[in-house]
């Protein structure tokens, strides 16, 4: 699939100063970037470029400019740029106040910020009905979005998301704002084990655009000119890439471990659900597996507590590890362990 720059820069944010090296060609301009870790999007100081690096690269490349990177805190560089201390920044979301503090560029890309809870402490109905009592946290010096900020009332403010979200998982804070692809990414690096307990939200999100912002200078405007010329170059172009696959809505692993049961020491996996084919292969204890599909008695409700049936009844898994990687077997219930 082709994607426009715009299109491809969905998910992308860096902060940037655009340094003009005076006496020097056109072809010397350096691009300093003052930048945090925020991935997916920018990894840390180190690592291999995240995807909005990778974009801001090619805009680099069709400005004839040289990327250097520098790692500030985004809240430090909105206000160095606001005191004309840096030039260049980059993404922020555009709201009334930043209008009148700080030059902005076209929308270069979007993104969607929702709102989360914990669902070990709290349900959605109650969050529904008790949003504005709920204790709200937030990254220091971020936005949400316009709509978002104004749900934001007296929060409790964390350095970074990683700290935010271990305050919702210990309970000091009901709801806590983020962006989906850097929410996902989040748990899955950080509390892989509890991302089943984040929900968002129903109905309460926003998708804004966001924008680089420049010093009110005339060096402002021309450098927001610059890359606003050479972001139009690339989508006329039709610069080809991939951007990163963010999906915080798909559908979460089951990933388990087999065990021995009592009165089934030998762990067995059939090939087929048909109980006309007795073709099975033994599994060694600790085998890992994906449950691919729950089997219909776990996951509907019994009229008895005598569940042996159940877990006597066989799911469907493939195998990641031993002497059967990559078989899809049916293995009993009993047998599974989740991780």
């Amino acid at each position: 699939m082709i994607y426009s720059l715009k299109q491809l820069a969905g998910r992308y944010i860096a902060v940037v100063a655009f340094v003009h090296l005076a006496g020097v060609s056109h072809a010397s301009d350096r691009l300093e970037v003052l930048t945090d870790a925020w991935p997916p999007y920018i990894n840390a100081e180190g690592e291999p470029l995240g995807s909005a690096a990778h974009v801001l690269d090619l805009i680099g490349t069709e400005a004839d400019a040289e990327v250097a990177w520098r790692y500030k805190p985004y809240g430090l560089a909105y206000q160095l740029v606001k005191r004309n201390k840096a030039l260049l920044a980059y993404p922020y979301f555009r709201n009334r106040q930043r209008s009148g503090e700080v030059l902005f560029s076209e929308p270069v890309f979007s993104v969607r910020s929702r709102i989360y809870y914990n669902r070990r402490f709290i349900d959605g109905e109650r969050v529904k009905r008790d949003f504005e009592q709920l204790r709200m946290g937030r990254v220091a010096g971020y936005s949400y979005g316009e709509q978002l900020d104004k749900l934001i009332k007296d929060p409790m403010i964390f350095p970074n998301e990683l700290a935010a979200l271990e305050a919702l998982f210990t309970n000091d804070i009901d709801l806590l704002p983020m962006t989906e692809g850097v929410m996902y990414t989040t748990l899955q690096r950080h509390f892989p084990n509890r991302e089943q307990l984040v929900l968002p939200i129903d109905g309460i999100e926003d998708e804004s655009s966001l924008h680089v912002i420049a010093a009110r200078t005339a060096d402002g405007e021309a450098a927001i000119a610059k890359l606003n010329q050479a972001l139009a170059r690339l989508d006329d172009l039709g610069i080809a890439a991939t951007p990163q696959s963010i999906d915080s809505n798909k559908k979460r692993l089951d990933l388990a471990k087999l065990i021995p049961a009592e009165g089934y020491p030998v762990i067995l996996g059939r090939l087929s659900d048909d109980e006309s084919n007795q073709q099975y292969f033994a599994l060694p204890q600790g085998t890992r597996v994906i449950v691919l599909e729950w089997s219909d008695k776990i996951q509907r409700a019994s009229d008895s507590d005598r569940l042996y049936k159940i877990m006597i009844d066989m799911s469907k898994v493939v195998i990641l590890n031993g002497p059967h990687v990559g078989k899809v077997l049916f293995v009993r219930n009993m047998h599974i362990e989740l991780l």
